[in-house]
């Protein structure tokens, strides 16, 4: 089912939208990625009903669209993570993990990105907010001198425009190659992205739209540190933390809206989701809310609350309004399920290209439709069906099937029961699946300049 070619009946609709042909205009909507930062699955009321933090805005957009309950980031943290949903390849296949960017571009020159791919389909590709995959490092130097101009950023990445910070809120800020200052103190500079996110929106609009639009817009909610603006204090009752949830789904309702007020929401998929679980320092400054629902674990860790995420879809008229799918997909997913939107076979187009990629189209079209996913690999964890094989495996070390723990997720969701003694036939099967992967990794080698050395990159 890799990069599969279904024709999407979508394809076929024959209305004309800004210009555009009819065929064009049905087959290329814009597309709006919106990606939170450490948000747990059990983040958002829509997800974890009860909680104290109040997101309206996201309640909305799944009330409009579709909501996943097993969708996974790529990893288990920030740059794999993003490594992943730009590349289509999984983060343990390559070995980047969140301490690569430090040593030049997570992302490699001949690894295609989604923002190249939907540039070649004619796509106006832009980006406002948390990059976190690295520049290209000056020879002799370090993460902490680079030039003025900063090279192997979005910017050489298949973006056309970008304005964000390499990581944190209060680190680096960035337009196109250049180093900028922040017009206020770091609290204010969510409010500056999400004003060039508007801005963008309604002068797309405002122009001939002979291009779609493809926004990604990464969020530093509810990321450390959290500096709610003063209107969202006191807005929920999880102390900082909740208040920057609050302020995140403040930007999200901002987004949507302006979406509908330039017309644009008709022919708009937008996308929401998170990089990673709700990290444990987060969820220790908030006692009595919780952050990954009944999830076990966190950010970083290979339990389900470190990669079991929100992600909801709207589109409409195209994805069925207030439904829920319990399709298992993972953020990679991503680039093969646009390539079929938009009728591109990757393997002929793009040959090695988003190798982990695995489109899930006819769930939008169709979200009771079975998906029958590969078997999934994040970080030291294996996936397949409602089986879990977690391998605390120490950089890929682990040689007994004896050493790993096997969960059914369908029965046991907060993975507090292991099956391997009472399993063992599927331990082993899951086990042989998941060091195959290992053995088929092509982990590559980086420049570190700062060092003067060679660094694998190995998770």
């Amino acid at each position: 089912m890799k990069h599969v070619s279904i024709c999407f009946s979508l394809l076929l609709l024959v209305t004309s939208v800004g210009g555009l042909s009819a065929a064009e205009a049905a087959s290329k909507p814009n597309i709006i990625v919106i990606y939170a930062d450490d948000m747990g699955y059990g983040d958002c009321e829509i997800y974890n009903p009860g909680i104290t933090i109040p997101t309206p805005n996201i309640n909305q957009l799944a009330k409009e669209g579709l909501r996943f309950t097993d969708a996974h980031s790529a990893h288990a943290t920030c740059t794999g993570s993003r490594y992943g949903l730009l590349t289509g390849i999984c983060p343990v296949r390559t070995g980047v993990s969140n301490t690569i960017n430090k040593y030049g571009p997570a992302i490699d020159d001949d690894e295609v990105t989604l923002a190249e791919f939907l540039k070649d389909q004619g796509y106006i590709t832009k980006m406002v907010g948390k990059w976190h995959l690295g520049f290209d490092i000056p020879e002799g130097g370090s993460e902490n001198t680079q030039a003025g101009t900063l090279t192997g950023g979005p910017l050489d990445r298949g973006f056309d425009y970008f304005l964000g910070n390499e990581a944190g809120v209060g680190s680096l800020g960035i337009k196109g190659r250049e180093k900028v200052s922040s017009k206020g103190d770091a609290k204010e500079r969510n409010r500056e992205l999400c004003d060039d996110v508007i801005r963008i929106i309604k002068e797309h609009a405002a122009g001939d739209q002979n291009k779609p639009l493809f926004l990604y817009y990464a969020l530093h909610e509810p990321h450390t540190p959290q500096i709610p603006e003063e209107e969202f204090h006191g807005k929920s009752g999880a102390k900082a933390y909740g208040d920057y949830i609050v302020q995140l789904d403040h930007w999200i309702g901002r987004v949507v809206n302006a979406l509908k007020e330039t017309g644009l929401e008709k022919n708009t998929l937008v996308v929401f989701a998170s990089d990673n679980g709700a990290s444990k320092r987060n969820m220790s400054t908030c006692p009595g809310h919780t952050a990954n629902g009944v999830l076990s674990g966190h950010k970083a860790s290979p339990y389900e609350g470190g990669h079991r995420v929100p992600l909801i879809m709207k589109w409409p008229g195209r994805i069925p309004a207030s439904t829920v799918s319990a399709a298992l997909v993972n953020h990679t997913d991503f680039f093969a399920t646009f390539a079929e939107l938009l009728n591109v076979d990757l393997c002929e187009k793009y040959p090695g290209s988003a190798q982990d990629s695995y489109s899930f189209l006819p769930v939008l079209e169709d979200p009771s439709a079975q998906h029958d996913r590969p078997g999934m690999v994040v970080l030291k964890s294996y996936r397949r069906e409602m089986w879990k094989l977690i391998a605390d495996d120490h950089r890929g070390k682990v040689e007994d099937v004896d050493m790993v723990a096997l969960y059914n997720l369908e029965k046991d969701l907060p993975e507090k029961t292991n099956l391997i003694e009472t399993n063992p036939d599927t331990a082993r099967l899951l086990f042989a699946e998941y060091k195959e992967f290992l053995v088929a990794r092509t982990l590559k080698a980086g420049t570190v300049k700062s060092q003067g050395r060679k660094q694998y990159r190995e998770e």
